[in-house]
């Protein structure tokens, strides 16, 4: 099931890149803003930091006050302290970790965008058409509302729950609500391979990495738990190129797996710490809902108001929202401020 098509949502301050499957399902997602200085992919000049051996690596000072991380060991030859040099990131920022790079020759040709390196590694992502969509596309709107989402609603029915910690993923399966036929260990076999090459698409669509825990439904016996992990690495493999490794379910009825880091979570990306939109998030999306409306509503007046948090940080951002309406629109829409918690899109008069 490689990928079949690219959706490309492009609206002001941000691009929303969505990849589908040949069965038509949602694969992938990235999203691009200008707040992601060190995308996936960038090449980056900068001077070697201080070295800090607990962390295992090089700090690397780019253009203002931002460092990257450069992992190194007692054998990795890095250039003095001072020396300037052109890095690659290889890992974005997530959680408090600085993005990771890896050191590289300077290149005159232009680095990839971060999108085009996500790409790279979909598993028939480079030659995939890229089809350009309209603001508020229903089917990338529902793939990154889902993505946001700890329940997972499985193809055959039942829910599968993620949760992700510090230390890793978490993986829950509820067979409510699903119809199921055959023995004990039959269903339990059936649930659980889905639910393992669920969780494989759902580390892409989330953008996740590190270790993952399927805790899977009872009972597992005889090859079901090699089963259960070939489920994972047959879906994985078939959305990506990048490296995974599972493990046959374990006696206490947990698969694990594990993969590298490489972009940010989504959910970091759009949500704050109590899992509320961020007022980037907030301003950026009553943006593309304004543009929604616009399109189709091609000869009314129309207003985005913005609670005072999102609203500060649109001025802030040196987007010219304003003026990027205008030049798309005409003079018709307009940005402005309430006092309620979101946003709202109405007509003007």
């Amino acid at each position: 099931m490689p990928i079949a098509r690219l959706l490309r949502e492009q609206t002001i301050g941000e691009t929303r890149w969505l990849a589908l499957d040949t069965d038509g399902r949602p694969a992938a997602t990235y999203l691009e803003r200008a707040s992601n200085t060190a995308a996936f992919g960038a090449r980056l000049e900068g001077r070697i930091g201080k070295t800090d051996p607990g962390a295992g690596g090089t700090f690397v000072l780019l253009s203002g006050s931002d460092s990257v991380f450069l992992r190194t060991n007692r054998d990795s030859l890095v250039p003095s302290e001072g020396s300037l040099v052109t890095v690659e990131v290889v890992s974005e920022a997530r959680a408090g970790k600085l993005p990771r790079v890896k050191l590289t020759a300077p290149d005159t040709a232009p680095a990839p965008s971060g999108a085009d390196a996500w790409r790279r590694f979909l598993n028939g992502g480079e030659t995939a058409p890229v089809e350009d969509v309209n603001a508020g596309a229903p089917v990338v709107s529902a793939a990154f509302e889902d993505a946001l989402n700890p329940d997972v609603t499985l193809p055959g029915g039942g829910v599968m729950h993620i949760d992700r910690t510090r230390a890793l993923t978490a993986a829950d399966i509820d067979s409510a609500g699903r119809a199921m036929k055959g023995s004990a260990g039959a269903r339990a076999l059936s649930l659980n391979r889905e639910a393992a090459g669920e969780l494989a698409r759902q580390i892409l669509l989330r953008g996740l990495g590190g270790l993952f825990v399927l805790d899977c439904v009872a009972p597992v016996a005889g090859d079901g738990g090699t089963r259960i992990r070939a489920a994972f690495q047959d879906t994985w493999s078939g959305l990506t190129t990048r490296h995974t490794k599972a493990l046959a379910v374990s006696q206490l009825g947990l698969m694990e797996a594990s993969t590298g880091w490489w972009i940010t979570p989504l959910a970091e990306r759009m949500l704050d710490v109590s899992g509320a939109p961020t007022p980037e998030t907030t301003a950026l999306e009553g943006l593309r809902q304004l543009e929604k409306a616009a399109s189709h509503d091609r000869m009314g007046r129309l207003k985005l108001a913005l609670p005072e948090a999102a609203h500060a940080w649109l001025a802030a951002s040196g987007l010219e929202a304003q003026a990027r309406l205008a030049e798309r629109y005409g003079a018709r829409l307009s940005i402005g401020v309430h006092a309620r918690a979101g946003f709202e899109v109405s007509p003007e008069g």
